[in-house]
């Protein structure tokens, strides 16, 4: 019996490896179908020029994996996709408030990356086919007033608990109005919601590939 159980325990082994190789190899194939594809059509947002408050949480080692995964802090969107966020930060500036931008287009490769550190497809979707902040079709962000200071949203950006629903009864009546703010200026913009992320909205009016585009750093975006 012994023997059998033993036996039995090996072939597991041998069925996890081998699916472990063939989803690294699927992952693979597909990065270099996706990067054949992209037409590298990309918009930088400069958010310093448009008074927007820059705190892309994966230039930094400020985020719930404590670790750096961008080489610099750089937006970057499809053209199309920029527009409706330039539009969506000219109706935060006609109510006193400015956008604060968390996350924007994500390469395709640094998706990979987050996934593998933290491994738990709860917090960090597996890069499959990819999303569309490997499209260039999402972005994270709050709000913040005429000072910079960033509006009671309720919890921290990157909070994967049930506070960061949307509907979330647990916070205050002022965190659900500055919430509703941000929802309604996004939508206005062209966005929709994510109900399981107050600060997450993606751009569906047109569809894009998924990319593996690497910006390039400077001096000064480095630091």
């Amino acid at each position: 019996m012994k023997t059998i159980l033993t036996i039995l325990g090996v072939l597991v082994l041998l069925v996890l490896g081998t699916s472990t190789v063939t989803d690294q190899k699927r992952t693979n194939d597909f990065h270099q179908e996706l990067v054949m594809k992209d037409s590298s059509d990309w918009q930088e947002i400069n958010m310093d020029a448009k008074g927007m408050v820059n705190k892309m949480a994966y230039a930094d080692t400020a985020n719930f994996m404590r670790q750096k995964i961008y080489p610099c802090a750089k937006c970057f969107l499809r053209p199309e996709v920029a527009q409706a966020l330039e539009k969506a930060n000219t109706l935060a500036n006609q109510k006193n408030l400015k956008l604060v931008i968390f996350d924007c287009y994500r390469p395709y490769g640094y998706q990979q990356k987050m996934f593998e550190i933290v491994n738990n497809p709860k917090y960090v979707a597996p890069p499959g086919k990819g999303s569309n902040h490997n499209r260039g079709a999402a972005v994270d962000l709050s709000l913040a007033d005429n000072e910079g200071n960033l509006l009671d949203m309720g919890n921290e950006f990157d909070d994967f608990s049930s506070l960061s629903h949307y509907i979330s009864d647990k916070i205050s009546a002022k965190a659900q109005n500055n919430r509703k703010q941000l929802r309604d200026i996004m939508k206005e913009a062209g966005f929709t919601p994510y109900d399981n992320e107050w600060w997450h909205f993606d751009y569906r009016k047109k569809r894009y590939e998924t990319s593996d585009f690497r910006w390039e750093c400077d001096e000064k975006t480095q630091q």
